[in-house]
């Protein structure tokens, strides 16, 4: 079963993918060895309607994929590591698309 982190974001997708260059340059002993990040894409308005039930309201949206499932880094702390990147008021984590992290 795969492991992955849907992150739903208020930024534009412009500015959700520059931010996430700086964060996985920031990073090159975890991205892509322990966790890959998805192309930045446009939520469907289903996804739209889920990140709007935990209060975001959702331009953009990507998935942190885990690689290496001996988890050196916990998706706890990836999610921690996300929301500091992001800022937290701007990004719902949810684990495997459905749980709030």
């Amino acid at each position: 079963m795969s492991i992955h982190i849907s992150c739903y974001t208020t930024y534009t997708l412009t500015e959700l993918q520059e931010r996430l260059n700086v964060f996985s340059a920031k990073y090159p002993s975890i991205f892509p060895g322990q966790y890959e990040l998805s192309a930045v894409c446009q939520p469907h308005p289903l996804q739209r309607e889920v990140a709007s039930e935990y209060g975001v309201n959702s331009c953009s949206y990507f998935v942190v994929s885990v690689v290496n499932k001996a988890l050196e880094i916990s998706t706890n702390e990836m999610a921690d590591m996300i929301r500091t990147e992001l800022g937290k008021e701007y990004v719902i984590v949810l684990l495997n698309g459905e749980i709030p992290i």
